[in-house]
């Protein structure tokens, strides 16, 4: 009897060790905060792209690079659903060649225009937990116009002129990717992002038809905020009236 007792004891504690070990597996952090850096590869693509090009002969809509930074937010949860939020500077723009026949120092113009953006994304997680979480995203890139510079090089010479006012100062771009995410440490992880947006309104004054593209390629290191949960919390707690 004795001994009997004793196995049932011991399952009893071997069961509650393994619940407990389950549940701090299953649970987790929802919230997270960190920094954000990258390299934008932009350019500008609708109708009046080439009818407001300078050169006869040109190579338009080469790929410029830019800078990605700032910082964002990412709920996660364990049903795979999230989203995020980020708020980053963004170097955008285009690079203009002119290839006519003759010219030995080809002239240059590259156009930056440079963006406070807010990406809003819609995030779906491949596996619910684990050391290496996945996930794929769609959502809407709203961004506001800091600055603009059109540098032009060529023939020995180089300038620079400020174009901030033909360019509109609202931009809004739909994007999608995805985000491979891997935990570091204790509520630290460590996240590369691949996505590519595609802008839907005109963003210069003097044509109507000039639109964003950009790819994005950027590193990020998230750190847990708040409490973490478990399952069968609220989603979203409510303090009660």
């Amino acid at each position: 009897m004795n001994r009997i007792k004793h196995m049932l004891l011991l399952a009893s504690v071997a069961g509650t060790f393994f619940h407990s070990q389950l549940a701090q597996a299953q649970s987790r952090q929802r919230w997270s905060f960190g920094p954000r850096v990258g390299v934008n590869l932009t350019n500008f693509v609708g109708s009046d792209v080439i009818a407001r090009n300078p050169f006869p002969n040109v190579e338009a809509n080469r790929l410029t690079p830019g800078l990605s930074a700032g910082v964002g937010f990412l709920y996660s949860d364990i049903s795979r659903f999230g989203f995020g939020v980020d708020l980053l500077y963004s170097q955008r723009g285009n690079e203009l060649k002119n290839n006519a026949p003759g010219v030995r120092d080809p002239q240059t113009i590259v156009n930056r225009v440079n963006y406070l953006e807010l990406p809003l994304t819609a995030r779906y997680f491949l596996n619910r937990s684990g050391n290496f979480r996945p996930s794929v995203y769609v959502g809407a890139i709203p961004a506001l116009r800091l600055n603009a510079r059109e540098k032009a090089s060529g023939n020995g010479v180089t300038y620079t002129n400020d174009v901030t006012s033909l360019y509109r100062t609202a931009d809004l771009g739909l994007t999608a990717g995805f985000q491979l995410n891997w935990r570091t440490g204790d509520r630290q992880r460590f996240t590369v992002d691949a996505r590519y947006t595609q802008g839907v309104t005109n963003i210069v004054t003097n044509a109507t038809d000039v639109r964003n593209q950009m790819i994005t390629v950027g590193l990020g290191y998230n750190f847990g905020i708040g409490r973490e949960y478990q399952p069968g919390d609220r989603k979203l707690p409510i303090r009660p009236r």
